[in-house]
């Protein structure tokens, strides 16, 4: 499925074919997951699957809402490190406290309309 939509994307224009990432270089499905039919997989699969047809066309904005839910602990480090170095603007939704410390130096926007500090922005 993956590569059928990155071969899409490619010949659409999207995407240049020497921009294309391969599934496997993403690190969100391990080789007998991305072999495994849309239909059984697990719920965390699908997700992750979502999330690199996503990526596939390399955005330049992403917006991720509570992303870590069906996630390792070792999937959302190599999350949190891949927003880190994405040229993309993230914008991240999320009560998780172990990426609020990971992201904690990135501006907040609280709902109430103040910053992280409380005060009007």
């Amino acid at each position: 499925m993956y590569d059928r939509h990155v071969g899409r994307l490619v010949a659409q224009g999207v995407l240049r074919d020497a921009e294309a990432v391969p599934l496997g270089y993403l690190g969100l499905l391990d080789p007998d997951a991305a072999g495994t039919p849309v239909g059984r997989m697990s719920q965390g699969q699908r997700r992750r699957l979502d999330l690199a047809l996503a990526l596939s066309g390399r955005p330049t904005l992403v917006l991720l809402d509570e992303p870590t839910n069906h996630l390792s602990a070792p999937l959302v480090d190599e999350l949190t490190a891949a927003v880190r170095g994405t040229g993309a603007a993230v914008v991240v939704a999320t009560h998780d406290r172990q990426l609020l410390r990971d992201l904690a130096d990135w501006p907040h926007l609280r709902l109430d309309g103040t910053g992280r500090d409380g005060t009007a922005g």
